[in-house]
């Protein structure tokens, strides 16, 4: 499951705000680096890095698609 599933179940199944799940999401990334490596790699085997995956958006852009 990637995080953008991950947020769109909590928010259909458990209620919780996409802006929460995002937050959280980022710490995690922050706290558990090595998990996450082995997490993306994981997902496609022929990237190497864990940048590659992080799509960068303008603020304005991620406001609209979480606070909806």
């Amino acid at each position: 499951m990637n995080r953008q599933q991950c947020v769109e179940a909590l928010a259909k199944y458990a209620r919780i705000r996409p802006c929460i799940t995002v937050t959280v999401w980022r710490e995690l990334q922050k706290e558990n680096r090595d998990f996450f490596q082995a997490y993306f790699r994981a997902l496609s085997p022929y990237r190497p890095s864990m940048g590659s995956y992080i799509q960068r958006k303008s603020r304005s852009e991620r406001r609209k698609h979480y606070w909806r």
